[in-house]
């Protein structure tokens, strides 16, 4: 009775494996039937190397600083937008440039960042150090004298239209920018 039960047992242990397998092919022809559906719409435009990703990504990166510094009052959502990215990636690259010290400038709560260039930044602290103690009320009443909310035109817009005019010879040499009416 013993080896009878222990056949039986072994039998029932074959078949659950033979079950088992049967199942793990079902899935695994289920799983290959769905990569070959999917496979046929997915394409392949173009490939690439890591030098030219990189060359892309700096070339994005000086894109993104640029059009920060040209709009000074931009909404991170359409900064985003602008440059295919989340809103998350957005701030986090934001802060990733302040910190490196390739821009500078305020986040507000409404999901707005304000570019600050070098030389606000030098007139609020010239102001600071004539008046000593100011208040943060105070100073962000005065603000508005220092810093220029206005989008402005940068020496690359500056040259990029002479060229298209034909006349790059009459481009100042030190070009400054310019605000937009």
């Amino acid at each position: 009775m013993r080896r009878k039960k222990d056949a039986e047992r072994e039998e029932e242990e074959r078949r659950k494996e033979e079950a088992a397998r049967e199942q793990k092919a079902r899935e695994e022809q289920a799983a290959n039937e769905e990569f070959e559906k999917w496979k046929s719409h997915i394409v392949v435009d173009t490939e690439g190397t890591l030098e030219d990703t990189e060359k892309q990504t700096q070339g994005l990166l000086v894109d993104f600083v640029e059009y920060i510094k040209k709009h000074k009052c931009v909404a991170l959502e359409d900064l985003a937008a602008e440059f295919n990215l989340r809103t998350q990636e957005c701030i986090n690259r934001v802060m990733e440039l302040e910190q490196m010290g390739r821009i500078s400038g305020v986040m507000d709560d409404r999901g707005k960042f304000i570019y600050i260039s070098p030389e606000e930044m030098k007139a609020v602290a010239d102001y600071i150090k004539r008046l000593g103690r100011v208040s943060i009320a105070h100073l962000a009443s005065k603000s508005n004298e220092f810093i220029d909310l206005e989008p402005k035109i940068l020496e690359t817009d500056i040259i990029s239209c002479a060229e298209e005019v034909g006349e790059p010879s009459k481009i100042d040499s030190v070009a400054r920018p310019i605000p937009v009416a």
